[in-house]
C-alpha cells in the first residue's frame, strides 16, 4: 500500500510517499519552511509533482483535530481534510494529532535510535507517554488493547505548571504577568527556552536589551542552547538547566497520571539537539521528584527518541486506518 504521510508542525512541514508491507518503507521524502507557504496545499502541490499518486494520506498536525479538519495551534493555518481530499485526488485522508502519529509510529523506531535514560523495569503491556518539545509541546498517552498500544489524542502540553521550589516560584509569577495563565508549553518549547532566558537575565539584573544577550540571534533559541552546550554564556547553562530539571518534572507528573511503566518516550525536535544535557542530573532529579513515589519513578523507562522520521512513520501507519 503506497501512503502520503505528513508532520505539519509550527515550524517545519515534513512529507514522504512511504509502502506500508510488514513495516514502514520511505521511497521520497522533503522537508519544507511553513513561513514560505500560505497553507499546506501549497507544500503537497511542490512535492508530488510527478509522484505516483499515493492510495490514502494522513497528516500528524499541531493541534486537536476531529480527524477532518484542524486549526493550528501555533502556526494560522486551517486544514480540511475533505478539500486535500478533492484537490489531489486521494481517495482517503484522515488527520491526526501529532503526538498521536508518534504513539502509532513508536514501535516501527529502531533500538539503536533510542537513548535511554533510565532503563526502569519495563512492562510490555503497560501504558506509555509520548511527550516532546518543539515549537510547542506535544504529549499523548498509549493504552494496552490486547494486541497493540493504542495511542489517544491529547493536548497535555496545555496542562497548568506546578513550580517546585522557590526560584520556579519566581518564574510562574514572571510567566503570568506575561501570559496570566502559564502552562508547561510555555517552558518546554522553543519560544519557552527564550522565555526562560529572559526570566534568567532578570534573575541576575541584566537588561534584555543589552546587545550582548542572546535574544538578538535570529533565532534564539538555538543560540541559547548552543551558548548552553558549549558552556559559554552563564545564563544561558542556567536557562538550559532550568528546561532540562522542569522536562523531567513534567515528564514524571505524566508517568504518573498514565503509571507509564511501559516507558516514557521523549520526542520532538528539541530532545535530541540537548541531549548531552538531558543526560545530566537534572532531567532525572526532576523526573524523582515525586515525593512518597520517589521510589515508583525509578521503575520507568526514560527514553529520548532520536529518530526524526517517527511521526512520519506513525502518520503513515495511521493512513491505513483512514
Amino acid at each position: 500500500m503506497r501512503v502520503l504521510a505528513g508532520d505539519i508542525g509550527g515550524t517545519h512541514t515534513r512529507l514522504a510517499l512511504c509502502e506500508l508491507d510488514d513495516g514502514v518503507h520511505i521511497l521520497h521524502r522533503a522537508r519544507y519552511l511553513n513561513a514560505d507557504a500560505a497553507g499546506l496545499a501549497d507544500h503537497l502541490q511542490t512535492f508530488l509533482g510527478h509522484l505516483p499518486a499515493p492510495q490514502a494520506a494522513c497528516f500528524a498536525v499541531a493541534g486537536p483535530t476531529d480527524g477532518r479538519q484542524v486549526q493550528l495551534t501555533n502556526l494560522p493555518w486551517a486544514i480540511d481534510a475533505d478539500a486535500l481530499q478533492d484537490r489531489f485526488r486521494i481517495p482517503r485522508v484522515r488527520l491526526v494529532n501529532d503526538f498521536l502519529a508518534v504513539g502509532h509510529g513508536i514501535d516501527a523506531v529502531d533500538a539503536q535510535h533510542l537513548a535511554v535514560l533510565q532503563a526502569g523495569h519495563p512492562v510490555n503491556e503497560a501504558p506509555r507517554v509520548m511527550l516532546g518539545a518543539g515549537t510547542g509541546l506535544g504529549v499523548s498517552l498509549c493504552v494496552w488493547n490486547g494486541r497493540r498500544h493504542i495511542p489517544l489524542p491529547s493536548e497535555g502540553g496545555h496542562i497548568g505548571f506546578a513550580p517546585m521550589d522557590t526560584e520556579q516560584d519566581r518564574l510562574l509569577a514572571f510567566l503570568r504577568a506575561e501570559y496570566k495563565r502559564a502552562s508547561v508549553e510555555r517552558i518546554l518549547s522553543g519560544p519557552g527556552i527564550v522565555a526562560l532566558y529572559r526570566f534568567r537575565l532578570r534573575e541576575a539584573g541584566r537588561n534584555p536589551l543589552d546587545p550582548a544577550t542572546l535574544l538578538h540571534d535570529k533565532l534564539p533559541a538555538a543560540a541559547i542552547t548552543r551558548a548552553a552546550l558549549d558552556q559559554r554564556e552563564p545564563q544561558a547553562v542556567e536557562t538550559m538547566r532550568l528546561f532540562c530539571r522542569i522536562y523531567g518534572q513534567t515528564a514524571g507528573d505524566l508517568a504518573l497520571l498514565g503509571q507509564a511503566l511501559g516507558g516514557v518516550y521523549i520526542a520532538g525536535g528539541i530532545a535530541p539537539k540537548i541531549l548531552p544535557l538531558l543526560k545530566h542530573a537534572e532531567f532525572l532529579e526532576g523526573f524523582h521528584a515525586k515525593g512518597r513515589f520517589a521510589e515508583w519513578t525509578r521503575n520507568v523507562p526514560v527514553s529520548v527518541v532520536l529518530d526524526e522520521d517517527v511521526g512520519l512513520k506513525g502518520a503513515a501507519l495511521a493512513a491505513r486506518l483512514a
